[in-house]
């Protein structure tokens, strides 16, 4: 399944994993293997019980709490804080269009 969710949040997951590589953060496996996977054409073609699980990963890693939102909630440009939240944005209504 493809939907009107998918790129915007395919597009924000690059911009919070570009930032935490940036500034040497460590990405956890399960965001950067999503990010790759957008990257690479790849997202679109998986099955959606695999897009399913692998969001519901991605969130726990990603979401409060979490290390991700403890870094941009401490970090001292708003930039970065409105990106980190534009990708919340983002991940709450792609999870929402897949029934997490």
């Amino acid at each position: 399944m493809r939907n009107e969710y998918e790129k915007p949040f395919g597009d924000a997951l690059h911009q919070i994993v570009g930032h935490l590589i940036k500034h040497a953060v460590p990405v956890p496996p399960a965001v950067l293997e999503g990010a790759l996977a957008f990257e690479n054409f790849t997202w679109a073609d998986l099955p959606d019980e695999d897009k399913r699980s692998r969001i519901a990963r991605i969130a726990e890693q990603t979401e409060p709490p979490s290390d991700i939102q403890r870094h941009f909630e401490g970090y001292p440009h708003h930039f970065s804080k409105d990106q980190y939240g534009i990708y919340l944005s983002a991940l709450k209504y792609y999870k929402e269009s897949l029934g997490l």
